[in-house]
């Protein structure tokens, strides 16, 4: 794994797509002048924040792509070492039911970028229900340690197939919610083999949704 350090980028996700070669690209910087997020969503600068994105191609993966959004929000759990962080199906990393990171899976042609968001500290958030992993700073060396570990155990979940759903559920916090989709709501009941969310809809029926767009219903 090739690993680039920035202080400063216009977004690791272009970057890591457009420099890759041949070899897994991790790339890491402290912020970004054009982040993005789902949905093409603006990316925020905590005080001290990690953007990081890892590059590789398809042929790395020897699982359904679509669980690479949870391969990647777990791993970060096991890196951080944080028994209070939380994983909201399918993106988000939550610590006291604020959210501190998230992910962004993209695909170019046979290239997969997996980005990794993370507030590493940050004083007064500037959206509602953010968060961040520390109450001051820390290490820049320590984000950057995060950052590597993370691309190299991201890879060995992806390349081994060892992924369990029965410990990614033990973080989740979704289940046994009520959650509003594109087109209804209903309780989250479980996680399907693929990574997809098993819905009870209010009529009993049971349905596998994809999308990532939900919001808790509170």
């Amino acid at each position: 794994m090739k690993t680039i350090f920035f202080e400063s980028i216009d977004n690791t996700q272009n970057y890591a797509l457009e420099n890759y070669d041949s070899e897994p690209l991790l790339v890491i910087s402290y912020s970004q002048d054009s982040g993005r997020g789902r949905e093409q969503k603006e990316w925020h600068n905590a005080d001290q924040s990690l953007a990081v994105s890892l590059a590789f191609e398809n042929k790395y993966v020897n699982l359904n792509n679509s669980l690479i959004p949870l391969i990647a929000g777990y791993c970060f759990l096991d890196v951080a070492k944080n028994k209070d962080l939380k994983l909201k199906w399918p993106n988000d990393i939550n610590l006291h039911e604020n959210k501190i990171g998230g992910i962004l899976v993209e695909e170019k042609k046979d290239i997969i970028c997996i980005g990794l968001g993370v507030n590493y500290f940050w004083e007064n958030p500037s959206i509602p229900d953010a968060g961040s992993l520390y109450n001051e700073k820390i290490d820049n060396n320590l984000i950057n340690s995060d950052a590597e570990n993370w691309g190299r155990l991201v890879l060995d979940y992806l390349r081994n197939d060892r992924f369990e759903i029965s410990a990614y559920k033990e973080k989740l916090i979704t289940l046994g919610k009520l959650v509003e989709y594109p087109h209804g709501r209903g309780w989250a009941r479980d996680v399907d083999i693929d990574g997809s969310l098993i819905i009870e809809t209010p009529e009993g029926e049971f349905i596998n949704l994809t999308s990532p767009l939900i919001t808790e219903v509170k």
